[in-house]
């Protein structure tokens, strides 16, 4: 693998173009059945151009990859943008995360295949990358435990724990369940929250959202 970016930076706008056909071809047929042949006629571009820009498959899957957690990123931390208080930050952030891959099916298709299909071997810029996402949301945590908003949790370890309940409600709530994920996800932040909560009591926001999930 040259790079997550690829390794060409001639024309942005063909590498883009590439990456987008190559999230639809991936989610439709998973690593193995995906041809570099349809991605290039997909994106209207010759196969040796895919080359030029992405060594191999592999390359080109681990590019596509990481521009689906880029995304997913920009997404979760504009919907904090402007929320004061760290369980309100969590909670805009949890109803983020679903509602980008509740509207984005194929990325969420193409965030599960690394695990099932190379078992977690995920190149080091691309742990390095999820590293420094969970040190921000991390940095959430230890600023609520010091205002007294949050109880006083190991913070790396309840990231996380946050992470799987996300990763989990968007999974089930996208292939299984009947309920869309959103409205999982808004039920499964808030029993988080009441979890790490200084005051364990639910404020005025969040009974109201409960009163509304009844009628």
């Amino acid at each position: 693998m040259a790079t997550q970016n690829g390794s060409c930076s001639e024309d942005p706008g063909k590498r883009q173009a590439i990456l987008e056909q190559a999230i639809r071809t991936f989610a439709e047929l998973g690593f193995r059945g995906a041809d570099m042949q349809m991605i290039a006629d997909r994106a209207g571009v010759g196969k040796g151009t895919v080359y030029r820009y992405f060594h191999s498959k592999e390359d080109l899957f681990w590019a596509t990859t990481f521009e689906v957690v880029v995304r997913l990123e920009k997404r979760v931390f504009k919907a904090m943008v402007g929320v004061e208080g760290a369980c309100a930050k969590i909670r805009a952030a949890g109803i983020a995360y679903a509602e980008f891959f509740e509207s984005n099916p194929q990325c969420l298709e193409v965030f599960v295949q690394d695990r099932a299909e190379f078992r977690g071997t995920a190149p080091e810029s691309h742990r390095e990358y999820h590293r420094q996402l969970f040190q921000k949301f991390e940095t959430v945590l230890q600023q609520g435990i010091e205002a007294g908003e949050l109880r006083p949790v190991d913070a790396y370890q309840t990231v996380y724990g946050f992470a799987s309940i996300l990763y989990g409600t968007v999974v089930i709530g996208c292939h299984l369940a009947s309920l869309p994920a959103m409205r999982m996800a808004e039920h499964n932040v808030d029993i988080f929250l009441r979890g790490i909560r200084s005051d364990v009591s639910l404020d005025a926001e969040t009974s109201r959202l409960m009163e509304n999930r009844k009628q």
